[in-house]
């Protein structure tokens, strides 16, 4: 049985057929979803970033996914979810072990397959989840971090009555310090650009955390701290080479050094 577009049942033997033997019953006439399945991706990130629950499916989010393809449609799939607790009703995340042999019948408004598709987005939601808790988690971490940094930088000063500044001084924030309250603050806009970029902007390397995050801090090797100049033993450099003997050593050998030590900085965002 299936539900006809006004809204009663009827049977479809190709229906069934294609439903109880797939292989045998398949339908010839090409699907184009696969095309599609990172622009829905997108779409339904994006509109799920910009709702005040992320986490939770809505009415509208199956539309915007492109698996229905209307308004209304979108919301009795969203009713017929939540009534089989597939979307939990005290906040609407999305239960997969809910999702049995009775999700055809459960779902008879659509065919098979957009019951795919349905299961489909169903399963990414909840791994994209699970992404933007652990996302969370690092920023609220991060976010405790900077401030006890952020304090002990700032050395506790306390106001006075008059709202003046107590009579010890403020001490000055060291190099070391400063240096690391500003890797802790790159590191918080670094959670922050994931939770924004789309799917299709996403790479791997910094989805997995591989990526070197001090030579993306630093940026390139220009901008770098002189930090090869202090040559030791053993490291094959005169300490008394350079064009005028003076010790200094040569800025193109220092950028190559440098370039090695490194390496090229990831590019986080995705070229438009």
């Amino acid at each position: 049985m299936y539900r006809k577009r006004n809204g009663s049942l009827g049977f479809s033997f190709t229906r069934f057929a294609n439903a109880a033997v797939p292989n045998f019953f398949a339908d010839p006439t090409p699907s184009h979803h696969i095309d599609l399945t990172t622009y829905r991706h997108d779409m339904c990130y994006v509109h799920q970033i910009a709702s005040p629950n992320p986490y939770a499916l809505d009415e509208r989010s199956f539309y915007v996914a492109g698996v229905v393809d209307s308004e209304s449609v979108s919301k009795r799939v969203h009713s017929k979810l939540m009534r089989h607790d597939i979307l939990r009703r005290e906040d609407g995340s999305v239960d997969t072990f809910k999702i049995g042999p009775r999700f055809p019948h459960q779902l008879a408004l659509l065919n098979l397959n957009r019951q795919k598709d349905l299961v489909g987005m169903l399963f990414w939601w909840e791994e994209e989840c699970q992404r933007l808790r652990k996302l969370e988690g690092e920023e609220k971490e991060l976010d405790g971090l900077i401030g006890e940094a952020t304090a002990a930088a700032a050395g506790d000063v306390v106001p006075s009555a008059t709202g003046q500044e107590g009579d010890s001084p403020q001490r000055e924030m060291s190099a070391d310090l400063k240096a690391t309250l500003d890797q802790l603050k790159f590191a918080r806009e670094r959670v922050r650009m994931k939770r924004r970029q789309r799917p299709s902007q996403r790479d791997p390397d910094v989805e997995a955390d591989k990526d070197d995050i001090l030579g993306a801090f630093h940026g390139r090797s220009k901008s770098l701290p002189s930090t090869t100049l202090g040559v030791g033993v053993g490291d094959g450099v005169e300490v008394g080479g350079g064009s005028g003997g003076n010790g200094e050593v040569d800025p193109a050998q220092q950028q190559e050094r440098q370039q090695q030590d490194l390496g090229k900085p990831p590019e986080y965002f995705a070229s438009s």
